[in-house]
């Protein structure tokens, strides 16, 4: 890693430190949820970038309610761990998954793997070795439509860190910039002038985005090695992940596939959603085609 890199890793713990406690709640923190009485099967939910499992639990609340057995997995380097992420590589976001799947799959069957945007791209990897019973995808991320994106294994190089939140002006107050925060920090204080300071200094090591498209490309590659059925939840409006890109990802993949467009941009699995009613029965009745 060339010194550029480091000061910008290092540059990135300094900072990430002050937010980890945005993310010390118990919500973000991985977790199971068990039915009431013996489990249908079980699912595992993969939270994307920058998530944390907190954005997984309404749906997997709804998978516990149906009789399965819901895990949520938190990534290495994501939410209390964020200080980490600079340090952390696809890998070993694909070896925890891995290694939750296997364990889910021994004690549980049928087993579903539920992956949203980065998480989708993993978990796709991932069911290409532990073949579960079933997949679902939510708006699943393979690569940003950005001719940058392709040069990020030499840009991280040249240009080792940026500031996401300095490519704007950010207005504290507007409700649409708090939103769009609070996914990458969900429980600072917006309101805090010292918060407000701290996010508009915060940089992030270019090389994150790499392993991100990394994981991308491993999702993409994987496609054709999965035989099992699948659902794809996609957001006709989302910008991150477009229709067209997730239409050709669900073209590769070798195993039956519902493809689905909802009334929605990125953020899916959120209860506040108007298309969140959609979403959950389409998940539930995918689940409840996986029961023998």
């Amino acid at each position: 890693m060339t010194t550029n890199a480091n000061q910008a890793n290092n540059d990135y713990r300094s900072t990430a430190d002050e937010f980890a406690a945005a993310f010390s709640a118990e919500k973000h923190q991985s977790f199971t949820l068990t039915p009431a009485d013996d489990p249908v099967g079980g699912a595992l939910l993969v939270h994307g970038f920058p998530g944390t499992p907190a954005e997984l639990r309404p749906l997997a609340e709804s998978l516990r309610t149906a009789g399965w057995v819901a895990q949520g997995i938190l990534l290495p380097g994501f939410g209390p761990q964020i200080a980490t992420l600079a340090e952390r590589r696809m890998e070993d976001w694909l070896a925890a998954l891995r290694s939750a799947a296997t364990a889910l799959k021994a004690e549980h069957r049928p087993t579903l793997l539920i992956g949203n945007s980065m998480g989708a791209a993993l978990t796709l990897a991932a069911a290409a070795e532990i073949r579960p019973d079933g997949l679902v995808l939510v708006n699943p991320f393979s690569k940003l439509d950005n001719i940058l994106w392709n040069f990020l294994p030499a840009l991280k190089f040249v240009v080792p860190k940026f500031k996401p939140f300095s490519l704007t002006k950010i207005d504290f107050a507007d409700p649409e910039a708090r939103a769009g925060i609070a996914e990458f920090m969900p429980d600072a204080d917006l309101d805090d002038p010292t918060v407000q300071q701290q996010i508009k200094d915060f940089s992030i090591p270019t090389r994150i985005l790499d392993e991100i498209r990394r994981a991308g490309v491993a999702g993409y590659q994987a496609a054709p090695q999965i035989p099992m059925p699948v659902l794809i939840i996609q957001g006709d409006r989302d910008m991150l992940v477009s229709p067209a890109s997730t239409q050709a990802l669900a073209a590769r993949i070798a195993g039956p596939v519902t493809y689905h467009e909802v009334d929605g941009e990125h953020n899916l699995i959120n209860e506040t959603q108007a298309c969140w009613s959609q979403v959950e029965q389409l998940v539930r009745a995918f689940a409840a085609s996986l029961i023998s």
